[in-house]
């Protein structure tokens, strides 16, 4: 095994170790979903790919939520997540949906195998990012679309050091990104990129606005109009990226 294949193999244990350990707390709470569905609901809809049957991998998929939502909307879905802890316990809430563990940096898919490839909330965890990038390349048809969403470099650094009160988060954000750093790396890897605007204002973020920074802050963030302001100034980053034939 190269240096290169120690590092790599080194660095999706210690992500298995910490999902495990994140999906093992969660799920004793009662917390079944991560992140922010309602809105990621919202970007695949606006992104019109979805009004006819596809062939769909979600990457990153925890329990299954989504795959299960688009296998009964008539799409041939099925979701990997590095998590075991994830994948058993969604194998259980929706049995028949394809799920299987599998790391993001490691597709045993062929090639060609998807129209779209989707993730929300993963991509900024991945320190070999060009890595799956080409992995996400490799398993779409040509004209196929990755869609997922990240936060914004410029508003979750912020973000994450007043919540932790630290910069422990880049240990397990190492990959946020700006829009135009986006672009540019999906560009590099041969995909055509487009954003999506899609307003964070709704009662997952505002909870979590009220408790990192009060009341007040949450009253505020719930009369911005997200959708008027700019691409950099947006909370999280929709993006389509179209795999050019």
């Amino acid at each position: 095994m190269s240096q290169k294949e120690s590092k790599l193999e080194e660095d999706l244990q210690g992500q298995q170790r910490f999902y495990e350990n994140t999906w093992e707390k969660g799920l004793a709470k009662g917390k079944k979903q991560r992140g922010d569905l309602q809105s990621n609901l919202s970007f695949l809809e606006k992104t019109g790919l979805l009004e006819k049957p596809c062939k769909i991998l979600e990457i990153g998929c925890g329990i299954g939520s989504v795959v299960s939502r688009l296998s009964e909307q008539g799409h041939d879905a099925e979701g990997v997540d590095i998590s075991e802890t994830a994948i058993r316990y969604g194998r259980e809430e929706y049995p028949g949906v394809k799920l299987n563990v599998q790391a993001a940096e490691k597709l045993p898919f062929a090639d060609g195998s998807f129209d779209l490839v989707l993730s929300f909330d993963l991509f900024e965890h991945i320190s070999e990012i060009d890595l799956h990038i080409e992995q996400v390349k490799r398993v779409l048809r040509n004209g196929g679309y990755y869609l997922f969403e990240t936060p914004n470099k410029y508003s979750n650094a912020l973000f994450e050091t007043i919540s932790s009160r630290s910069l422990r988060w880049k240990r397990f954000h190492p990959s946020l990104h700006s829009p135009g750093q986006l672009k540019k790396r999906l560009e590099k890897h041969g995909f055509g990129v487009s954003f999506v605007k899609i307003s964070p204002v709704n009662d997952y973020n505002i909870i979590k606005v009220r408790r990192v920074f009060g009341g007040a802050a949450a009253k505020l963030f719930s009369s911005i109009g997200f959708r008027r302001l700019p691409l950099f100034m947006q909370t999280n980053l929709y993006v389509a990226a179209r795999k050019e034939e």
